[in-house]
């Protein structure tokens, strides 16, 4: 049983990128918050976190697309509960009590103000993100509810005959037979 604990939508457009910028972008955040980072189109993709203790897994897909003079960024974030965190009974603790109880189980109100915080610093990131094009500094502090666990980040699919080779560093569509990135200029 999966039980859905919220589903964030936001919507941004950011001036001074272009939309491989900002799927670049996007990736380095949410990589650095642990997520695991797969692309599922050019300028999309979908993270995973998984905290196996709670049994807390975290999703958060970006798309974005040209829209008038900037990029248009859609994010929608999400938390829920798997089986794991039933049988710990994390369910109890989080639909009950406001506060820890069930080994380290926290209330909703914790992964959702969690979740909005990395969607407010994610939004800041992307806002300074189109003046200096570097990744983002590892996270400051690691949420209370996460203390003394390391999230297991779901592994990308391997990759397809059909896949488009990729730049590694910025993700750029390459040539197969080109020794350097035509957008960041990485060896390949």
């Amino acid at each position: 049983m999966i039980r859905n604990l919220f589903t964030k939508h936001e919507h941004r457009v950011l001036a001074g990128m272009t939309t491989q910028q900002a799927a670049q972008g996007a990736a380095w955040y949410w990589r650095s918050r642990q997520f695991g980072i797969n692309f599922t189109s050019t300028y999309a993709l979908t993270g995973v976190q998984y905290y196996s203790k709670l049994g807390l897994r975290q999703r958060v897909s970006v798309v974005s697309f040209e829209m008038g003079q900037g990029v248009g960024v859609e994010v929608d974030f999400s938390a829920e509960l798997t089986d794991e965190g039933a049988v710990v009974g994390a369910v109890g603790a989080i639909l009950v009590l406001p506060v820890a109880v069930a080994v380290g189980a926290v209330s909703y109100f914790e992964y959702e103000n969690d979740a909005n915080r990395m969607l407010f610093d994610f939004w800041t990131y992307m806002s300074s993100y189109s003046s200096d094009f570097q990744p983002p500094a590892e996270p400051s502090q690691v949420p209370a509810w996460a203390q003394g666990q390391r999230p297991l980040s779901t592994p990308a699919p391997a990759p397809t005959s059909e896949a488009v080779p990729r730049c590694p560093n910025c993700r750029a569509s390459v040539e197969p037979d080109s020794r350097y990135c035509k957008h960041c200029g990485t060896r390949l």
